[in-house]
């Protein structure tokens, strides 16, 4: 019984550790298995799903879509399918219409055939069936529904593939021990593929009675049952269901791989311990037999010597059962000494290596806070190079009796309770998690640094804070829908903003239709499922589409959207994300451009001017019919001879024009000369920008032609007569050179120069001669100049001083100087002067100083200023009349259309309209454009009508009213309504009598509007017109925008005659005496 009881703890101690050991290892086996059947099932749920993206990407085919089945054919024999797959695309009456294993037969074709396939299809999924060749055992069809338009039936498209080399890697790759079994299974309880492979079995079905059949008709999609193998061993098994197929995988172990843990664990500490007992109980039995004699003072020693803790001496067997007795518990108990004195130097040593290896520091204190123990993590930071055993804590650690450990060290002493903190330790720099455990004999303190993981959680709330800041920041709507219930988690402020109403947080995909109204491009609404996110959520496939969608505010935009699946690590659909832009811009830009090119071509046909576009690289892409007028070619040949049209002298420096316009981007101009088609040389002048896209880039050159031969023959003139005026300055310095030898003669002929004449020293700082002119000039007289030097920079206009001033230090080197400033006068005038400088050199070529002509070219400046202005009114006023002519010839030709004399009409209706237009211009002319009276306009355009009556010494029209100043387009546009007012008058009106007469009469009102009335006296009685013609259109729609703002006309067809009343208001209000010539 001593012997048991001596050796009962250890024994104990080591079954419970062989009891933890074995339930870790059943542990370990049954998670080793799970994992093999969870990466199976895994593995080929990738699989099946890129095999089905493959076959849905085929059923898009556009061939198919079109009807050309031949096309199909060809497309799905030649498509690099995996695992040998043969396509079959088969009705609903399981007629096979495309086999890629045969030939094509077209159906269409009379008399065709076609092979029926035997268990077909008529749904989409995954199916298994047997093989009708001994080397396949079994074929997997992976099948698509292709719904057709119109209501016609819908089409199935399989793939039927070999399925042993899609799940015999997979296997494979499971690293199992060999007794181990890997099955799949189909919904019928049917094994697709087992590991290690039995003969005869692929194929075939489990038994009704197999536990394999009670997981086929669950929910679940994972766990345990018990099984036998065919040879009937007992199995545990993991099963898992493989996602969206209706197979199951299983890895297989036999029972006792798991039962017989524990045995295996214990039966040799049993078999040990027991033998180690029986010895240890025979040894105590051969001591206690022993004969008791033995001295007993040698039993003295030996007490002697185990209460000092040294070695027993020897003690022979007595014989007598209570000495040996004795001295074997002494024994025994020196024994069990050393066993546990050896113990605790295991367990101190075992702790050692413990608190050495973690890695967190480790400080065991006593109660006085004095250091007893660290750790080599501690002993690293400490600041003592001893370590500091001995001594306080802040002597070694200093810091840690400050702040918030200091307060977390006073709370666990007083607490007694385990404490926590996390700071920023102020001696380390770093921050420390820090946990403080207090016990009888003092404190222990476990610490580590933090700083890594502080920094981690910060940068994670700064990758939140920038994924947030992103969202709300980016240019297009994000929407964020979880799956399968595709319910709305958030959506960011750009997408409230394109909707124009917040984001509401649906439940799920049914009920986007109610809040989300959207269209498609034919009208028709959309439902739930149709939506992008709902079809990448329900599909598992991205999915983009255009929709015409109804915001917040109810108004319509086109929208694009674009959904996207989100799978988890295991391929599993987590959710979607759907991008939408508002896309009505672009649509309406793209209408837009529509429009503007055909008002392009249309404008470009009428205008009388050459207009032409090129290609970014220059070649020509369009011309409008008259260049074929202006040179007698068509355009196509014009194009290709441009060589004949254009004049030989003008033709490389026009193409060098041309090619620096384009290879620069800027506009192109350049003068040229072309040959008419009667013969002769006409000067133009060739234009042409470029017409860029949003991004900058050039699409096109639109350019035109306009014939300018009398405005270079002007200009031409102009040069002739500014060479003159060039040559008589030349020779007006001539003569003052030559004059320099003579200073009496130099300074007569400064006296009388109209230019200022000076003269300084070669640096030009020292003034040594200023002409009189230059008090008329600068209103400044010579006798200040002499005292304050440099009034003369101070007098330029601020905008021109640093350019004179940059010239001056350029003339102090070479002497030369020509530029052009303008300078304040005192009286406050403004005045343009050219100055011209040059050197004046010695005999031996040196400066000695530097003269200089500073003429006034005021009056030249006004001049070109004029000249600029005068060729850019005349342009503007050319293009306007030829718009006004080309309104006036389309409304005229409307107006005759179909009838019997159409064309003697439109020239009569034309011409009289083209002559009135003529006189306004007459008008205009001899006022110079600056406008014309009321009455002026009047009766220039009534005088063709204006006869006497049949009343002797009475005219026909009776024109009277104040002076009234109209605008150059106010005169024209009242010169038509007029003419139009005469004509109708005449056809139809007062002048079809002899005796009618018309009264034109017009007069101001108070809130400065002019009121012009047109009646119509003793006529025929007057019809209201059944229609509206162009007279009517252009009097009541174009005259009011002619005249200005608050412009009106009214007409009024009474039947004793016709009235008409204009109101408008004037350029200088009712009333304005015409400013003199």
């Amino acid at each position: 019984m001593i012997a048991l009881a001596a050796f009962l703890p250890v024994w104990g101690m080591a079954g419970h550790i062989a009891g933890r050991m074995a339930e870790a290892e059943r542990e370990r086996l049954s998670k080793q298995a799970s994992d093999a059947a969870r990466d199976l099932a895994f593995g080929l749920e990738r699989e099946v799903l890129g095999l089905r993206g493959e076959l849905a990407a085929l059923g898009r085919s556009p061939a198919l879509r079109d009807g050309d089945l031949r096309a199909f054919h060809e497309q799905a024999r030649t498509l690099p399918m995996t695992y040998r797959a043969r396509i079959w695309l088969t009705d609903v009456q399981g007629h096979v219409v495309v086999d890629s294993g045969r030939p094509f037969i077209d159906p269409a074709l009379p008399g065709a055939v076609l092979p029926v396939l035997r268990d077909a299809p008529y749904r989409a999924g995954i199916s298994t069936r047997q093989s009708l060749t001994a080397d396949e055992p079994l074929r997997l069809d992976i099948t698509e529904e292709l719904t057709q338009p119109d209501g016609r039936p819908s089409l199935f498209l399989t793939a039927s593939l070999d399925p042993l080399p899609l799940w015999r890697p997979r296997i494979q790759r499971l690293v199992l021990p060999s007794d181990w079994i890997v099955a799949i299974f189909d919904e019928n309880a049917r094994v697709l593929a087992r590991s290690p492979p039995t003969g005869g079995l692929i194929g075939r079905e489990v038994s009704s009675s197999s536990p394999f059949r009670r997981i086929l008709g669950g929910t679940a999609s994972h766990g345990w049952l018990t099984s036998r193998s065919i040879a009937g061993d007992p199995l545990y098994s993991a099963w898992r269901q493989v996602e969206a197929t209706p197979w199951k995988v299983t890895v297989s172990m036999p029972i006792g791989v798991l039962d017989n843990a524990l045995y295996r664990v214990l039966s040799p500490i049993v078999l040990i311990g027991g033998a180690v007992l029986v010895l240890f109980t025979l040894a105590l039995a051969f001591w206690v037999d022993r004969r008791v004699a033995a001295p007993l003072n040698r039993l003295g020693e030996i007490a002697a010597a185990f209460g000092r803790g040294g070695v027993l001496p020897d003690l022979p067997p007595t014989g007598l059962r209570e000495i040996d007795e004795a001295a074997a518990a002494l024994r025994k108990a020196a024994s069990e000494r050393d066993a546990l004195e050896s113990e605790r130097v295991a367990l101190s040593a075992r702790l050692h290596t413990v608190l050495e290896s973690t890695t967190d520091g480790v400080l065991v204190l006593d109660g006085e806070g004095v250091l007893l123990y660290m750790n080599g993590r501690a002993r690293a930071q400490s600041s003592n190079p001893d370590g500091g055993i001995g001594r306080k804590l802040a002597d070694s650690f200093p810091g840690w009796d400050e702040g918030p450990f200091a307060q977390a060290f006073r709370q666990a002493r007083e607490d007694g309770a385990a404490q926590s903190v996390t700071a920023f330790h102020p001696v380390l720099g770093r921050w420390v998690s820090a946990d403080i455990f207090p016990s009888a004999e003092g404190q222990t303190l476990f610490f580590r640094d933090v700083s890594d993981e502080r920094a981690a959680q910060a940068a994670l709330r700064e990758s939140e804070a920038r994924l947030k800041a992103v969202m709300d920041n980016v240019p297009v709507g994000v929407l964020l829908a979880e799956a399968p219930s595709g319910r709305i988690l958030l959506g960011n402020r750009r997408l409230e903003e394109i909707l124009r109403h917040p984001v509401e947080l649906l439940g799920s995909i049914n009920e986007y239709r109610a809040k989300w109204e959207a269209y498609h491009a034919d009208g028709r609404r959309m439902d739930g499922p149709e939506f992008p996110l709902a079809r990448a959520l329900l599909t598992g496939l991205p999915a983009t589409a255009e929709y015409h969608y109804r915001r917040g505010d109810g108004s319509m935009v086109w929208l694009r959207i674009v959904g996207t699946p989100i799978r988890d690590p295991q391929g599993r659909i987590a959710g979607a994300v759907a991008a939408i832009t508002d896309i009505d811009a672009t649509r309406r830009a793209a209408e837009a451009l529509r429009e503007s090119e055909l008002r392009f071509r249309t404008l470009a046909e009428a205008i009388p001017q050459i207009v032409w576009s090129t290609m970014p690289d220059g070649r020509i892409d369009y011309v409008n019919p008259r260049l074929e007028d202006f040179t007698g070619l068509v355009p196509g040949v014009a194009v290709q001879s441009l060589d004949r049209i254009v004049h030989p002298e003008d033709q490389r420096r026009t193409e060098r024009a041309w090619r620096r316009a384009l290879r620069r981007g800027q506009p192109f101009s350049a003068e040229l000369r072309l040959r008419r088609a009667e013969g002769g040389w006409r000067w133009c002048v060739a234009r042409a920008l470029p017409a860029r896209a949003a991004d900058g880039t050039i699409r096109r050159w639109i350019g035109a032609v306009t014939d300018v031969s009398e405005l270079a023959e002007a200009r031409e003139a102009l040069a002739r007569q500014v060479a003159a005026q060039t040559a008589s300055r030349q020779a007006a310095v001539q003569a003052a050179a030559d004059l320099a030898a003579s200073e009496s003669r130099f300074r007569r002929f400064a006296e009388a120069s109209p230019d200022v004449m000076w003269m300084t020293d070669p640096s030009g700082e020292a003034l040594e001669f200023l002409s009189p002119a230059f008090e008329r000039i600068w209103g400044v007289a010579q006798e200040r100049m002499d005292r304050q030097p440099a009034l003369v920079l101070d007098m330029i206009h601020p905008a021109d001083r640093e350019r004179v001033e940059q010239a001056t230090a350029q003339a102090r080197q070479s002497g030369m100087m020509d530029t052009e400033y303008r300078i304040l006068r005192p009286d406050g005038g403004q005045r343009w002067i050219r100055d011209v400088g040059f050197p004046i050199l010695d005999v031996q070529g040196e400066m000695i100083r530097r003269g200089g002509l500073a003429r006034d070219v005021t009056d030249a400046k006004a001049a070109e200023a004029r000249q600029a202005l005068l060729l850019g009114e005349l342009n503007h006023r050319v293009k306007n009349t030829l718009a006004t002519v080309h309104s006036l010839a389309l409304q005229t030709a409307r107006n005759v259309a179909g009838a019997a004399d159409a064309i003697p009409r439109f020239l009569q209706d034309f011409q009289a309209r083209l002559l009135t237009l003529s006189r306004g211009h007459d008008l205009l002319t001899a006022r110079t454009w600056r406008g014309a009276t009321l009455e002026e306009a009047a009766r220039a355009v009534l005088a063709p009508w204006q006869a006497e009556s049949s009343r002797p010494g009475e005219l026909r029209f009776q024109i009277q009213g104040p002076a009234v100043w109209l605008a150059p387009k106010q005169a024209l546009g009242l010169a038509l309504a007029l003419h139009e007012l005469a004509t109708n008058a005449l056809k139809h009106g007062a002048l079809t009598r002899a005796e009618g007469h018309i009264l034109v009469k017009w007069q101001g009102e108070p809130d400065g509007m002019v009121r012009l009335s047109w009646q119509e006296m003793d006529g025929p009685p007057v019809v209201p017109p059944a229609r509206r013609g162009f007279g009517s259109r252009m009097l009541e729609r174009g005259l009011p925008a002619e005249l200005g703002p608050g412009s009106s006309v009214k007409l009024d067809y009474d039947k004793n005659g016709f009235m008409a009343a204009i109101r408008f208001r004037p350029v200088n209000g009712p009333v304005v005496e015409e400013e003199s010539a």
